[in-house]
């Protein structure tokens, strides 16, 4: 690798990887809390709600994607992206009976 190619290293994306990774896991301590049918659409609500969060912050600030910051909005775009891809994986009937056990008999018989 040449002199050049490791000044033009941008270390901005390794600012990103602390907050990514508490989120990713919250996100899974969240999945494992839930019941199985509510931990996709809970989980899509989650990455689309934040990654919109980031967007707007994003963009309330001032910033509009360019060289500084790129990262930012490819994180908001995958959030949002990997939000709506749970979304569609997600079983609606059976998430929708789960919700209905849970408001018949309360939230400690979800899990069974």
């Amino acid at each position: 690798m040449s002199a050049d190619a490791a000044k033009k290293h941008d270390p901005a994306p390794l600012g990103w990887m602390l907050p990514l990774l508490v989120a990713g896991g919250a996100f899974i301590a969240l999945a494992k809390l839930l019941a199985g049918p509510l931990a996709l659409p809970v989980l899509s609500l989650l990455l689309v709600g934040t990654g919109f969060l980031v967007a707007a912050v994003l963009l309330l600030t001032g910033s509009r994607i360019g060289r500084s910051h790129k990262t930012a909005w490819v994180i908001a775009g995958a959030l949002v992206f990997l939000g709506f891809a749970a979304a569609l994986l997600s079983d609606g009937h059976e998430a929708l009976a789960r919700l209905e056990r849970m408001q018949a008999h309360g939230i400690a018989s979800a899990g069974n």
